[in-house]
């Protein structure tokens, strides 16, 4: 076996400094391609510990804001003492600091997570539906708890700010939100990968949905045995006889009046 393997060699024309050579230069390649490709595998790995690291954080800042929120409301609608407000008032407001002062790191993992580093188009959705209806909620929160400290009753700005279905809207488009981005952050280790066109399309279409406000809120229903509003009918466009044009008015010369005398 042994002289087989030796005429093998001298068959081929390969000496020991040959062979010995071809396996240093087989060792290093191994060893590079193992060394780049466990780097790849690494560095992919952190990136989605990283994008998963920022919807935790959106989710957490989110769902602390709105909570926040919710408990100063119950708390002016049953007239709470003011101390209790103050103090959930001002947890309150640590919350809105953390949220306005990690927008735009939120709107980088939005990106990160899309694949789309100039914009995205889930930012429209984050800035004009979450980020809109949490400034909304602020404001009619920040009137509500003017108007108690004045001693006046802060049910009726709340009701007239629709702060529930603002604090309903903020749930939906949240866990909308924060759920579709969950689902295209996920882990993939094929090169150079983005989430599928597809994919973006649907969460785009499903956040679009949850993310909306309706422009007008629904009518209130009408208690039984109440008398419903009147609403004026809708006049609808002027006949030809309301638009025509009016004829000058012509002088009539006077008709002399009947003689009160007898006839002949």
């Amino acid at each position: 076996m042994a002289r087989s393997s030796v005429g093998l060699l001298k068959y081929a024309r390969l000496t020991r400094k040959q062979i010995i050579l071809f396996a240093l230069l087989s060792a290093a390649l191994n060893g590079i391609i193992t060394a780049s490709v466990g780097a790849w595998l690494g560095q992919t790995y952190a990136r989605y510990q990283a994008r998963r690291q920022s919807i935790d954080s959106i989710v957490k800042l989110v769902y602390e804001r709105r909570t926040r929120a919710g408990m100063v409301a119950s708390a002016l609608r049953r007239g709470a003492d003011i101390d209790e407000i103050r103090f959930r008032k001002r947890a309150y407001d640590e919350s809105y600091v953390a949220w306005n002062t990690s927008i735009m790191q939120n709107i980088f993992a939005i990106r990160e997570v899309t694949g789309e580093h100039m914009i995205s188009s889930l930012e429209g959705h984050f800035q004009d539906g979450l980020v809109a209806a949490l400034a909304d909620v602020d404001r009619c929160l920040t009137k509500a708890y003017d108007a108690r400290l004045t001693n006046a009753e802060p049910k009726p700005i709340l009701d007239q700010c629709r702060m529930s279905a603002l604090h309903q809207f903020v749930l939906d488009c949240g866990a909308t939100f924060t759920n579709e981005l969950y689902k295209l952050s996920k882990l993939s280790f094929i090169p150079f990968a983005k989430p599928a066109k597809e994919g973006r399309e649907i969460s785009e279409q499903r956040i679009a949905k949850a993310c909306i406000q309706p422009s007008a809120p629904p009518a209130a229903p009408v208690a039984p045995g109440a008398t419903p509003p009147v609403i004026a009918a809708d006049p609808g466009p002027p006949d030809a006889a309301a638009i025509a044009p009016v004829a000058p008015a012509t002088s009539v010369a006077p008709q002399p009046a009947p003689s009160s005398q007898p006839l002949p």
